[in-house]
């Protein structure tokens, strides 16, 4: 008999700030002591979030943050600092290599089911009652009819 005891792992944890330029917001995130090295590899939070590959990301979170500002830079919103349009100039401007078409953006980092739904809504079309379309295609022959008969004018 041993008093070996079984070792557990846990990875240190810590809760920090960071701040999004791009959004214009702060966020209180738990990260580990690596995470926040990567951060400052990137120099900074945004560049961090924009230049990781999902794979690496492999967080829903920053999935969601990358959508995000992605959209953001593709919009060019000027809802982004609105008393100042030189710093979003300058903010859209420093981020500008990762600046792609708002159709793709929507679709970044979207979960299998959260991409089936979409594409599903984007498919998915209203069915347009019948009484509509025979009041427009009456209006559309009286109209025809109208014009094609003869004007009668009447002289005093």
């Amino acid at each position: 008999m041993s008093n070996r005891l079984k070792k557990v792992w846990k990875p240190q944890l810590l809760k920090r700030e960071f701040y999004s330029e791009i959004l214009d917001h702060k966020f209180t995130i738990k990260v580990t002591p690596r995470t926040l090295n990567l951060v400052d590899a990137a120099f900074g939070f945004d560049f961090y979030i924009l230049k990781t590959p999902k794979e690496d990301l492999n967080s829903k979170l920053g999935m969601d943050l990358k959508r995000a500002m992605m959209l953001r830079l593709a919009r060019r919103d000027s809802e982004l600092y609105p008393a100042d349009p030189v710093k979003r100039e300058k903010v859209y401007n420093k981020y500008k290599q990762f600046d792609i078409p708002e159709e793709e953006a929507e679709w970044v980092g979207l979960s299998l089911e959260e991409a089936v739904e979409k594409q599903r809504q984007l498919e998915h079309k209203e069915p347009e009652p019948l009484f509509k379309v025979c009041v427009e295609q009456l209006v559309e022959e009286l109209d025809i009819q109208k014009l094609s008969e003869p004007h009668v004018t009447v002289k005093e």
